[in-house]
């Protein structure tokens, strides 16, 4: 059967005819020639997979890096150095997929952008453009339509590339990618009118308005998400403008700004208010203490280690107000106050004692030694001085450890033994006693005797009341003790014992009688001549011209003249 094209048939014909030929002049190389002498010079990190591009200096060398691109290379990429030879608009590359914006390196080896399924803007593979950066072409070199476009804008064919490897992606570094939802077909970068992304910027997640409690550490950051140009997170690119004191009320603007990776910009300005504190201000280090006669109670000494805060801000220790006022039984009474910037005050009491009184040492004594005790040395005596040893004070923590005891070896048959205890003040106890070997003859029952009323004669009959001594017959010979009594004030007594044994050896010991206590009215009917004329010469007094070395008041009773008896 014959068939007849009419006119309008044919005339359609014709128009498709002409449309398919303009098609195929589109999609062909264009007929641009190699330009003479290329504005750049291109190069290819195949290692890095990076792109550096050259401009030239003033002397007209290629050393100029003004432009860094990520791109995808692969196992076939060629190193070497070539010219550029073709530009595509379009171009149907291996496994009929698409690439747009294409410049032919050599052979079939180009640059082009990210493939498409169709020649169609809309078909972008974001399975292949989130790769960009790894390798993953057969060997043509892939880059963002925007890289892509550049180069086929900027960069004339005859242009030389060059591909190497290197460890260094570049001078210019290798710049991140944006990545894509999956069925995402749109490139990004692309220019065109219809790039749904072409007028989106990054966004912000909970950058609002917000109070926060007074004193209160607060994170900007925290609940603050950012998401780029095309919706993958981007939150630990916010950068943050602006501060705020969470110990001072008010409000503080914060603005949040994020960079995506292909440029893109976002701002959000939020108000944060700190709301005022609702706690008293606190004073710390406050506490009752001890000081000695001399310390000056002033406001100086008040403040010292003295804080104050709000909450846990610390405040200004001038704006902390001091009240001193002497107390009862030798103490200061020092109220403190504060008034915060919140209108509330805070107070603090502390009583301050004066102490005079030195620390008493208990479980001190004189002791008999065996052989083997005085044959171990003064090292050995330390530790039996100290054993049961207690120390007490009326304001001071003390404890044992804090006793000092000095050993001396007194000829070959004694030790005397110091002890010396210290309060926080500065007051102190010093007590001494002997520890002796008695191998004969011994004198039992002495030792040192405190608080003596003030005015008491220390005679020899007043010593010697208790004491006993036996020789080496195990005999009673308290009668051959002779007393040696020593004063420099009339309040510290040193009083050395002594007696002789069978054998002739001289044994001494040494004791101390404090006459500081309250003095006792005598009895009018018994007060003797000599105290009814006034003499004042006490008979056991009778050595105050002797040794007085040790008497340096009534807490020091080192002795250091034993030896010589």
């Amino acid at each position: 059967m014959t068939r007849f094209v009419t006119k309008r048939k044919l005339r359609k014909m014709i128009i498709l005819c002409i449309g398919c030929l303009f098609l195929s002049l589109f999609i062909m190389k264009l007929p641009t020639s190699a330009k003479a002498s290329s504005p750049y010079y291109i190069k290819v990190n195949k290692q890095q997979n990076c792109v550096t591009v050259y401009g030239k200096d003033k002397e007209g060398k290629y050393t100029v890096p003004v432009k860094a691109m990520t791109c995808s290379t692969g196992p076939d990429t060629p190193l070497g150095t070539y010219n550029t030879l073709e530009k595509y608009r379009w171009k149907l590359l291996m496994g009929d997929v698409w690439g747009q914006y294409s410049t032919r390196i050599v052979k079939g080896i180009l640059f082009h952008s990210v493939w498409y399924y169709k020649m169609d803007e809309t078909t972008l593979s974001s399975t292949q453009y989130n790769k960009l950066g790894t390798s993953a072409s057969h060997g043509c070199i892939r880059l963002t339509v925007e890289d892509v476009k550049w180069i086929y804008d900027n960069c004339p064919l005859g242009t030389t590339v060059e591909i190497y490897n290197a460890k260094e992606p570049g001078p210019l570094g290798k710049p991140e990618t944006i990545k894509l939802p999956a069925g995402t077909g749109w490139d990004p970068t692309d220019p065109s009118s219809k790039n749904p992304f072409k007028d989106k910027t990054p966004s912000f997640n909970g950058a609002v308005n917000k109070s926060v409690a007074w004193g209160v550490k607060t994170n900007l950051l925290s609940g603050v998400k950012a998401a780029s140009t095309t919706g993958t997170d981007i939150t630990e690119k916010i950068k943050v403008e602006g501060s705020l004191d969470v110990y001072q009320a008010g409000k503080y603007k914060i603005k949040y700004m994020v960079t995506d990776q292909i440029g893109r910009t976002a701002e959000k300005t939020v108000i944060y208010t700190v709301n005022q504190c609702k706690e008293k201000p606190k004073l710390v280090g406050v506490a009752d203490s001890s000081i000695g006669a001399d310390t000056v109670v002033d406001r100086a000494y008040a403040l010292e280690g003295v804080t104050a805060y709000l909450s846990t801000k610390k405040l200004s220790a001038k704006d902390i107000k001091v009240k001193i006022t002497k107390g009862k039984e030798d103490s200061y009474v020092i109220n403190y106050s504060i008034k915060a910037e919140n209108k509330l005050t805070g107070t603090a009491k502390a009583v301050v004692h004066i102490d005079t009184t030195p620390p008493v040492l208990e479980g001190i004594y004189y002791r008999e030694l065996t052989l083997k005790q005085l044959q171990a040395g003064s090292a050995e005596i330390k530790k039996l001085a100290l054993k049961d040893v207690k120390v007490k004070d009326d304001y001071s923590k003390l404890t044992p450890d804090k006793v000092k005891v000095t050993v001396k070896a007194k000829d070959d048959y004694a030790y005397t033994v110091t002890y010396k205890a210290a309060d926080e003040v500065g007051n102190v106890t010093s007590e001494t006693v002997q520890f002796t070997y008695f191998a004969g003859a011994r004198i039992d029952g002495i030792y040192n005797h405190y608080g003596i009323p003030a005015g008491t004669d220390i005679t020899e009959e007043f010593v010697k009341q208790g004491v006993t001594a036996i020789n080496s017959d195990s005999e009673e010979c308290t009668d051959k003790i002779t007393v040696k009594i020593s004063t420099g004030d009339n309040v510290l007594y040193k009083v050395i014992y002594s007696i002789e044994d069978n054998d002739g050896k001289i044994i001494s010991i040494t004791a101390y009688f404090t006459a500081d206590g309250e003095p006792v009215e005598p009895d009018p009917s018994t007060k003797s001549a000599d105290d009814k004329s006034g003499n004042t010469d006490k008979a056991g007094n009778k050595d105050n011209s002797g040794d007085t070395s040790d008497q340096t008041g009534t807490t020091d009773q080192t002795d250091t003249t034993d030896g010589a008896n």
